[in-house]
């Protein structure tokens, strides 16, 4: 069974502004890497949401303490009438017997904000860094 279920956190810094953190889920298709996943993931939003782009992204890395594959993106999208920056992190989950046995298994962790701030980067960041997939 593939997980297709989004999450939403809803946060207030302490300037009172208002983020969200998004957890999505995903698969990685036969004979396909991260990498190759991401590509399609940026095309299929490119194709889908407004003012979509690609604004930075860093090569892939280990991180976290289960030293999960990572590939970190910036983007700028059109939501509800405001250009929004969405940090995301492509996390590619380890081998488990019973709920990734076949290692293909990708949690996707977007921040998003209206007008991202240090304190809001630094909590998403401090997520990603101490990322324990099977707790």
């Amino acid at each position: 069974l593939e997980n297709r279920s989004v999450h939403q956190l809803h946060f207030i810094d302490h300037d009172s502004k208002a983020y969200q953190i998004i957890i999505n889920h995903g698969r990685l298709g036969e004979n396909q890497d991260l990498q190759q996943f991401v590509g399609q993931e940026v095309e299929k939003m490119q194709r889908q949401v407004p003012a979509f782009s690609v604004e930075d992204a860093s090569p892939a890395k280990a991180l976290g303490p289960a030293q999960c594959e990572v590939i970190q993106q910036t983007h700028k999208l059109l939501y509800e009438g405001c250009l929004f920056t969405q940090y995301s992190a492509f996390i590619h989950l380890p081998l488990h017997p019973q709920i990734n046995h076949y290692k293909k298994n990708v949690v996707i962790l977007s921040l998003a904000s209206s007008s991202p701030n240090t304190e809001q980067l630094e909590h998403f960041q401090g997520i990603i860094n101490s990322f324990m997939p099977w707790e």
